[in-house]
């Protein structure tokens, strides 16, 4: 992209968001019902609020932790529901907070630390909620001049050329000090030599590694109808960068990479702002009608792409993809009917009502670039629901596997009706490992980390946090990624529990 275009680019992203984003909630207080359901259903307690800005413990270890296994995970996740007495209307505009699980020893220390965004600094400022949400705005919300007044951090990390980084869906990333978790401020990639910044231009909550290291990302502009396309080298700077443009805008979430091109499922979500919507995600408007667009992009030319079409369909999170030398495409997702899980779920459960939405269930896609053509097709038992699928690090956009990925049965579900097992599925036998936790546990992403030394998917482990609801504890666990049905071989238990984050990293050293 040309400095000039760049300019334009960011000229639109500065105009102030639609009035309709700033809209009122009309309901009652959502603290009230929220504890009174939590009196009912004690497993909300996932969703409840935290207590400090601050923890830090040393965990109770049991089993056998690896002498090999040295690292840290770090993790992110809505954390801050509640904003001086006004509770989010829903679990994604939590504020962030940062988590360190740091491994080595036979042991394990815990640390976490919200993340000090210019909209918690700004709303403690003021000694009340500020910002609107996504489904939702506090009493008298204040005016926004762009993305970054209400950036929250809360939804992944990269780790990157030696810089921890927060990452949200539609702003900058936000730079962490690994060794304290303090937060150092916006962080804005750049050309070498100091030269164009892209701060303030959306970059997406699931970067993509390449086999050179370097790192791909996108992020889209709802007003500016555009999508961004991010390339970062291997030593951090800013390599290339391109635009495409969309209409009707959506939301997509995540993306794929291969040797040679970058795929979005762009879902008939679509941005119809309204005067007199609530909320950032009422200005979209599902059409089950209209095809799910998948757009292809040139990774070597980011204004080379085309379009294919898919049936209607929501996703949140891919595994992994890889090309062939005949330039197909294949690649793996948690595909939901619609978007009901983000638009009525996880706003109904921050006011008590557990009232889950059609829930994701894997599929493989084969993509012929040459033909342009696509097909799906579902990867499990209908009764198998999924979702955070993950993949051994070395393998990120190159031939793979071995996914892993939580679940639940339908036929068997948990007290708590969501997520419940971690499972390691091996794509080409069709084998499923899994191991179910117990009712009073429930589960957060789970990574795939290899042994070092080891050949790609061949030895590691499974690395998973669980919110104990009972106990009021959170526990990390330890799988032998080839024995996963047998239970953790290791665990470390902290003496307090936070509410469920999403996603992480695990970094070793």
């Amino acid at each position: 992209m040309k400095r000039r275009e760049f300019s334009k680019l960011l000229a639109l992203l500065a105009c102030p968001w639609p009035a309709g984003a700033l809209a009122q909630a009309g309901d009652a207080d959502w603290s009230t019902q929220f504890a009174q359901a939590l009196e009912e259903f004690p497993w909300l307690a996932a969703w409840g609020n935290i207590d400090r800005d601050r923890y830090a413990s040393d965990a109770a270890v049991s089993g056998r932790w690896p002498e090999e296994l040295r690292g840290t995970l770090y993790r992110t996740g809505p954390a801050g529901h509640e904003v001086f007495g006004y509770r989010n209307h829903h679990w994604f505009d939590g504020d962030g907070m940062m988590h360190a699980y740091r491994i080595g020893g036979g042991g394990v220390r815990h640390e976490a630390r919200l993340v000090e965004t210019a909209k918690l600094k700004a709303e403690r400022a003021a000694g009340r909620a500020l910002y609107p949400g996504l489904a939702a705005a506090p009493p008298g919300a204040a005016g926004l001049t762009g993305p970054d007044d209400l950036n929250l951090a809360n939804t992944s990390v990269l780790h990157h050329h030696g810089r921890l980084l927060a990452l949200w869906e539609a702003g900058s990333p936000y730079e962490i000090d690994p060794d304290d978790l303090s937060t150092v401020g916006p962080y804005s990639f750049a050309e070498p030599g100091g030269g164009l910044s892209m701060r303030g231009v959306p970059f997406s909550a699931h970067p993509r590694v390449d086999a050179d290291g370097s790192v791909w990302n996108f992020g889209y502009a709802s007003a500016a109808g555009l999508l961004v396309f991010w390339h970062i080298g291997a030593d951090g700077s800013l390599r290339n960068a391109g635009r495409v443009a969309v209409d009707p805008m959506t939301m997509p979430h995540d993306f794929v990479v291969t040797e040679r091109h970058l795929v979005l499922l762009l879902p008939p979500f679509h941005y119809r702002p309204q005067a007199n919507a609530t909320g950032f995600l009422n200005m979209h408007q599902w059409r089950p009608e209209d095809p799910c667009r998948v757009l292809v992009v040139d990774k070597n030319d980011l204004s080379s792409h085309f379009f294919l079409e898919l049936p209607a369909q929501w996703v949140f999170h891919f595994g992994n993809a890889w090309e062939d030398s005949a330039g197909v495409i294949r690649f793996d997702a948690a595909r939901a009917p619609d978007p009901s899980i983000m638009t009525e779920t996880f706003t109904e459960i921050m006011r008590g009502n557990p009232d889950y939405g059609r829930a994701a269930r894997h599929h493989a896609y084969r993509l012929d670039t040459r033909a342009r053509t696509i097909s799906e097709e579902a990867m499990l038992e209908p009764e198998i629901f999924t979702e955070f699928p993950s993949i051994d690090p070395r393998v990120s956009c190159r031939q793979y596997r071995k996914l892993v990925f939580l679940s639940q049965n339908e036929s068997s579900p948990a007290e708590h009706g969501t997520l419940n097992e971690v499972n390691l599925f091996d794509i080409e036998s069709g084998r499923r490992d899994w191991f179910r936790y117990p009712d009073t546990q429930i589960p957060e992403e789970h990574l795939y980390v290899p042994r070092p030394g080891s050949e790609p998917e061949s030895e590691g482990w499974i690395l998973g946090s669980v919110f104990d609801w009972r106990q009021g504890k959170q526990v990390l666990n330890l799988f032998d990624a080839e024995r996963v049905a047998d239970g953790p071989v290791a665990a470390a238990e902290l003496p307090y529990a936070i509410p469920l984050g999403l996603h992480g990293k695990f970094v070793r050293g």
